[in-house]
């Protein structure tokens, strides 16, 4: 998305409000897909829909680097974006198909390393081909896509051998047969239910490290603002390629729940940390923290989704997920955008690490009532 501001701007024209609404209309129409996705997912299995949809937009893109830019190009690349959406869920639906029970946090932590090391390298990438070779970029994400794609098609086998040991059908949970829909299944497991919302109460604080610590810190910091926040998104980067691995082996036997409360705690210290208006130094320790909770929640949610949710439902249940914790990502520069209007930087801050504690703790409660994870 930051690329697809640039190149609406830069490249073919757009003021910057038209730019931002054509970003917006973009990022909602991508939700009926990704519900669709899930549904197709638990229709006809994962590795389908990401072999077909992923296809289909990388096509797509491949087919944007032979033309000149302009508003369909522009037109062209949401549609990827669309089909991308389609395959989402399957991704985190097909670790769950694949992956015995018990090593689910490990499975979900190596693809979150995974992840992160492609965030790593592509923003990199994208900057160095942008302004001379844009349509070459096309062309290399189009076929890594093509590539990766392949692998996932023909080295990745079908879950359906493994035994039924994910989901509701062990912990005693409503059975797929009682059920008609992703709706009704959440309506029978209030526990998930409280969990999603609380999930989006996160991602409305976690995304304000994207939102506010930039805006606070080029008022802080003048011209030096921005280079103060790429150090830290580098060094959120590099912190998760060095913890991931030491932390998975460390909460390993933990219940995914406890990881996920404790690390809205971090969450909390470190944006509570922001609001002292410190020094450098205090800025990117407070990220170091902050990225230690990042980890400790991201590789633990879509275990605990797996654990709580029987196959039929996995791809449903995980695309509304990406649903909810979209909302909350688009609600929260929305209002403290708004907040900031009329409370500080400093303020703004603590009133987000509240919210983000409070839910943090309401985690921990959800986790006496549920039983759907013992430690072996």
């Amino acid at each position: 998305m930051p690329l697809m501001a640039l190149i609406l701007t830069r490249k073919i024209g757009l003021s910057k409000p038209d730019a931002g609404l054509f970003t917006t209309i973009a990022i909602v129409s991508q939700a009926p897909f990704l519900l669709l996705g899930g549904k197709l997912a638990d229709k006809i299995g994962g590795r389908k829909v990401i072999a077909i949809f992923s296809t289909l937009g990388a096509l797509i893109y491949m087919t944007c680097g032979f033309l000149k830019l302009g508003i369909p190009v522009a037109v062209m690349i949401v549609a990827a974006s669309d089909l991308y959406s389609m395959a989402s869920p399957s991704y985190t639906a097909l670790v769950a198909e694949v992956t015995p029970r018990k090593s689910l946090s490990n499975a979900y932590s190596l693809l979150y390393l995974g992840i992160n090391l492609g965030f790593t390298v592509g923003p990199a990438l994208g900057g160095i081909l942008f302004d001379k070779y844009l349509n070459l970029l096309f062309i290399l994400d189009a076929a890594t896509t093509l590539f990766s794609t392949a692998l996932i098609f023909f080295l990745i086998k079908d879950g359906s051998a493994l035994p039924a040991e994910n989901g509701a059908e062990e912990s005693g949970e409503q059975s797929p047969a009682k059920t008609t829909s992703v709706f009704s299944f959440f309506a029978g497991n209030p526990i998930l239910l409280v969990f999603a919302v609380l999930m989006l109460v996160y991602h409305f604080c976690c995304i304000q490290w994207n939102f506010m610590l930039p805006l606070q810190l080029t008022d802080l910091f003048k011209a030096d603002g921005i280079g103060i926040y790429s150090l830290c998104f580098s060094m959120n980067a590099v912190t998760v390629i060095i913890l991931t691995p030491l932390l998975t082996g460390i909460v390993q036997k933990v219940h995914p729940l406890l990881c996920v409360s404790l690390g809205g705690v971090f969450y909390g210290f470190a944006f509570a940390i922001f609001a002292v208006n410190g020094s450098r130094v205090l800025f990117v320790g407070a990220i170091i923290i902050m990225t230690v909770g990042e980890i400790l929640a991201a590789i633990n949610i879509n275990s605990f989704i797996a654990v709580r949710t029987p196959r039929p439902y996995i791809g449903r249940v995980n695309s509304l997920m990406l649903v909810i914790n979209g909302i909350g990502n688009a609600a929260g520069p929305v209002i403290m955008g708004n907040a900031l209007m009329l409370i500080s930087y400093r303020q703004s801050w603590l009133i987000v690490s509240v919210f983000i504690l409070c839910a943090a703790g309401l985690v921990a409660l959800v986790r006496r009532f549920d039983k759907s994870f013992a430690v072996s």
